[in-house]
């Protein structure tokens, strides 16, 4: 299995690793490790929750790598949907462990958890406009945690929110005061202490509840084709990836006094 993500189960607890080396850009390879790891945590009966983090965990994740996207087959996005709805859809309750710094669609990893614990430190960033993408496909999610007035805000301006900002925004349940395992085995604890059926089908039951509709994903996947198919915008995205200035890219002049 690909090492860019590591699997771990101990104690009951099932700990998803995207390692810096190469898991903290999602790709196909980590993609589809994550998606296969979340299927292994639901049907092992010994598995009570997932861990979702990073190792060593400075950085939790730059989103997509925009070589793969603009190279990739047109399955691309569609892998990048399933690992997000499998998040969701897991039957063991997710937590997400936030050490640092979450970009791009890695907020769309965030937002699919049950539970995001977040370092004082974390920080949030939607970046795709900077990048000259939309974020189509991790909108519908952001919007379970979001009201539509903060993700517009958020979506156009790519402010970099801290922890306790992202915390007064929903996107984050709970920032550790001390230190981030201790937050992190607390709310571990709580469920150890809970029903797994009772989890299981009160996620299912939440799920109907909130989950992104068909439409709404849907919708999602046609808009970013739309985009993904225009030669001008991939162009912009291609300049981004190698590093150099997107033909948007453009400075404020200052006036005079």
């Amino acid at each position: 299995m690909n090492e860019a993500v590591r699997y771990e189960l101990t104690g009951g607890i099932a700990r998803i690793a995207l390692v810096e080396a190469g898991g903290t850009v999602l790709n196909r390879a980590s993609l589809v490790s994550l998606s296969t790891f979340l299927e292994r945590a639901a049907r092992d009966s010994r598995c009570r929750a997932v861990v979702l983090e990073a190792e060593p965990g400075e950085e939790f994740c730059r989103g997509l790598d925009l070589d793969w996207l603009l190279t990739a087959e047109a399955d691309a996005p569609e892998q990048f949907h399933d690992c997000l709805t499998s998040l969701g859809t897991c039957s063991k309750p997710v937590i997400a462990r936030i050490a640092g710094r979450v970009v791009g669609g890695g907020l769309g990893l965030v937002a699919a958890c049950d539970i995001v614990i977040a370092a004082s430190e974390a920080s949030f960033q939607l970046s795709e406009v900077i990048v000259g993408m939309i974020p189509a496909l991790i909108a519908p999610f952001l919007l379970t945690r979001l009201s539509p007035a903060r993700l517009r805000a958020l979506a156009l301006g790519s402010r970099t929110l801290t922890a306790p900002e992202a915390w007064q925004w929903g996107l984050v349940d709970e920032v550790a005061q001390d230190d981030l395992d201790t937050a992190c085995y607390r709310q571990i604890d709580r469920l150890l202490r809970s029903s797994p059926d009772a989890l299981a089908a009160t996620k299912r039951y939440l799920q109907k509840l909130r989950a992104p509709a068909a439409a709404e994903l849907a919708l999602a996947r046609t808009e970013l084709a739309a985009w993904l198919a225009d030669p001008e915008h991939l162009e912009g995205i291609r300049a981004f990836a190698e590093g150099f200035a997107p033909p948007w890219f453009a400075r404020r002049r200052r006036s005079r006094v």
